[in-house]
């Protein structure tokens, strides 16, 4: 005898799920954070329906066949959720990355960029990288102590000069770890970008990096159901708590005026 489809289908109406992402007016990265906890929550009620399929004894099944109906709901339940995460147009990944998309856009603005036909800012780059920072590498420094040394003319001839001296600093049988220094690198000036710009260029580019945040939170939730199951469903639901935590998605999200303003606020003086 095999399952019923109506069966799983009566059976899954027992297990709530989710609704829709919460999408908002709101500045871009409360957007994100919106989307984020929209994720949160339907992940632990996901979550919380695989716990429960598990004790689950429908009085109408034969008992031989409760662990097929439980595997076949359990399926069904992650199906329905992966619906949620898989629509372009109202799933939780697609609302923050048009969040995000919107934000990079805005940073994008205020962020400095090399341009190789000035030759005022070639000179000045220049100076910066064989007056500075070049001389602070060869004295032993790291990276991380230069980077918030460095003004924007500092920060762009390090975009303009790190690759040639990483590369340049190690042997044939070491060049496959320049990817990994220059990304280094780049994370650490991106860090320090934002205390070099205006103000209206720290607030962009602070709240490019929150919608980033919660833009990689949703993706990861997303990644983390598809491999959840009910034996795994604890584990997963401490990494996600977690992250939750660390994106600021624990918690729905104030969009009132007053705490839009107190967000800008907290950008601009991060």
């Amino acid at each position: 005898m095999t399952i019923d489809p109506y069966l799983i289908q009566r059976a899954a109406a027992d297990f709530p799920q989710g609704g829709a992402p919460l999408l908002t007016t709101a500045r871009l990265g409360l957007q994100a954070r919106s989307a984020a906890h929209a994720a949160f929550v339907a992940a632990q009620q996901h979550l919380r329906n695989l716990t429960a399929v598990r004790a689950s004894h429908p009085a109408d099944v034969a008992p031989e066949l409760h662990n097929e109906l439980r595997q076949s709901l359990s399926q069904h339940l992650s199906e329905r959720l992966a619906q949620q995460f898989d629509n372009p147009l109202n799933g939780y990944v697609r609302a923050a990355e048009r969040a995000h998309e919107q934000a990079a856009a805005e940073a994008d603005k205020h962020r400095p960029k090399y341009d190789p036909e000035s030759t005022a800012q070639s000179i000045r780059t220049d100076q910066a990288w064989n007056n500075h920072i070049r001389p602070m590498l060869e004295a032993g420094k790291e990276w991380a102590d230069i980077i918030p040394t460095l003004d924007q003319d500092g920060l762009l001839a390090v975009e303009r000069f790190a690759p040639g001296y990483e590369a340049r600093i190690r042997d044939r049988h070491h060049q496959h770890e320049v990817p990994a220094a220059l990304k280094a690198i780049r994370d650490a000036s991106e860090r320090h970008l934002p205390n070099v710009v205006s103000e209206a260029g720290r607030v962009a580019l602070r709240e490019a990096q929150d919608t980033a945040n919660a833009l990689q939170y949703v993706r990861d939730v997303a990644g983390w159901l598809k491999d959840a199951t009910a034996l795994n469903a604890a584990s997963v639901s401490i990494g996600l708590k977690r992250g939750a935590h660390e994106v600021g998605a624990h918690r729905p999200v104030d969009t009132s005026p007053d705490a839009q303003s107190e967000y800008g606020a907290a950008l601009a003086t991060a």
